[in-house]
């Protein structure tokens, strides 16, 4: 129980909660382990799990009408999957994908629903995260449309080196294992084109590459760090 109690306590969304609520949750809490490519969950499926990433990141991803891959979002540890579920039985708009070996806890919806009705300041944490996670889904979606590809492959750069960055001397690792055709699908353009960018910025002194991650100029963060809203 100690360890159930741990996961969801690293979590600020279930802070305050005190011990008889956190075992309302815990006994219906899963592990799961997804390997690198594989699914946690796909588009029109119903799961009513909510999922806290404990380790690795996964790629929401959805299938257009024709047939083509929209990234909607990248997101990693210590965030949450699945809070939807707690205010609507439907089928899944997304899917989420393994970009590297992810392990997760899992928890079924009635243990939160009770909670819900019996705290309210946990019923306004649950409004408030899913607020702040629908306004950050639409300036990222803002961000990948709005100006030229290399306009747009830079802020995504950016986003990157804030969210998943390591500074180390004078450039910044993002600790991203993303390939040319997920940055094309996250700002709708071509792999081709995204590839022809991405020359440009390392002819430029700005990008590089350490194994399989990318690096930018530290400076150059720094500089651009204004342009994301």
């Amino acid at each position: 129980m100690k360890e159930k109690l741990l996961c969801l306590r690293e979590l600020p969304l279930f802070q305050g909660l005190s011990e008889a609520e956190f075992n309302t949750i815990c006994p219906g809490k899963i592990n799961k382990s997804v390997a690198k490519g594989d699914f946690l969950f796909r588009q029109g499926e119903y799961d009513p799990t909510i999922y806290l990433i404990k380790s690795g990141k996964l790629k929401l991803i959805q299938n257009n009408e024709d047939g083509r891959e929209i990234i909607i979002s990248i997101v990693g540890s210590g965030q949450v999957l699945g809070e939807s579920a707690l205010f609507q039985e439907s089928e899944l708009q997304f899917s989420a994908v393994a970009l590297e070996d992810a392990k997760l806890c899992g928890f079924n919806r009635q243990g939160l629903e009770m909670i819900i009705q019996q705290n309210p300041d946990f019923a306004i944490k649950i409004i408030n995260h899913l607020a702040w996670k629908l306004n950050t889904t639409m300036q990222q979606v803002s961000e990948s449309s709005a100006g030229s590809v290399r306009e747009k492959l830079l802020r995504l750069l950016i986003r990157f080196a804030n969210e998943y960055g390591k500074t180390i001397s004078d450039m910044v690792i993002i600790e991203l294992n993303i390939t040319q055709q997920d940055m094309a699908n996250m700002i709708g353009a071509s792999r081709v084109k995204v590839a022809q960018v991405l020359k440009e910025f390392r002819s430029a002194g700005i990008l590089s590459r350490h194994g399989r991650y990318y690096m930018l100029k530290t400076d150059f963060c720094v500089k651009n760090s204004g342009i994301l809203g």
